[in-house]
C-alpha cells in the first residue's frame, strides 16, 4: 500500500513512533501546536479568531460552523466538520486517526475526542481508529469519545459520559461507560 504517513495512520495500520516515517507527524504537530497557541492567545472576538481558525483548518471550516477558543486540536487536516456545527470552549481532539462531525452537531465544553491509542506490548506503536459523529448530535460537557466510535444521527451524549462503543441514532446515552438511557 503506497500512502503517506497520515493516510497510513487514518487506515488503522500500526505505526512505530520511533521510525523515520513518523517524522512528518512530529513536524506537523509542532506546527499545529504553534497555531493552537496563536488562536488561544488572541483576543477572543469573531473578527480576530475566524481568520486564524480558517487558516488552521486549511479552508475546510464552513462559514456556518463555529469553534470556541481555547481548544487543542493536534491534526486539523484529519477533521471534517459539517455545516452549522457549534463547539463550546476547551475541546481537545487527538485527531490523527480522523474525525468526522456531521451537520448541526453541538459539542459542549471540555469534551475530548481521541482517535489514537498505543499497542499494549510496545507503547511506541500507535494504532488509530477514526471517530464519526453524525448529524444533529448533542455531546454534553466533559464527555469523552474514544477511538473507533460511531455516534448516530440525532443522538445525545450525557455530560461526563465516556463513550467506548457505537451509539445508535435517536438515542440518549450517559454514564461511565456510556449506556443506553432511552430513545428520542
Amino acid at each position: 500500500m503506497d500512502c503517506n504517513i497520515f493516510e497510513k495512520l487514518r487506515s488503522g495500520a500500526p505505526v512505530n513512533m520511533t521510525d523515520n516515517e513518523y517524522m512528518p507527524v512530529i513536524e506537523y504537530m509542532n506546527k499545529t501546536n504553534l497555531q493552537n497557541f496563536r488562536i488561544n492567545n488572541t483576543i477572543p472576538t469573531v473578527n480576530n479568531l475566524r481568520p486564524l481558525e480558517e487558516e488552521f483548518f486549511e479552508g475546510h471550516l464552513d462559514a456556518t460552523s463555529f469553534i470556541t477558543a481555547p481548544f487543542h486540536i493536534d491534526f486539523p487536516h484529519q477533521i471534517k466538520i459539517g455545516k452549522g456545527v457549534f463547539v463550546n470552549h476547551s475541546l481537545t481532539c487527538m485527531s490523527i486517526g480522523g474525525i468526522t462531525i456531521g451537520d448541526g452537531t453541538m459539542i459542549g465544553p471540555h469534551v475530548i475526542i481521541a482517535t489514537d491509542n498505543h499497542d499494549l506490548q510496545n507503547k511506541m506503536i500507535l494504532v488509530c481508529k477514526g471517530v464519526e459523529i453524525g448529524t444533529n448530535v448533542w455531546i454534553g460537557a466533559g464527555a469523552r469519545i474514544l477511538p473507533g466510535v460511531h455516534i448516530g444521527d440525532n443522538a445525545v451524549v450525557g455530560a461526563g459520559s465516556v463513550v467506548t462503543k457505537n451509539i445508535e441514532a435517536n438515542t440518549v446515552v450517559a454514564g461511565v461507560p456510556a449506556k443506553f438511557i432511552r430513545n428520542i
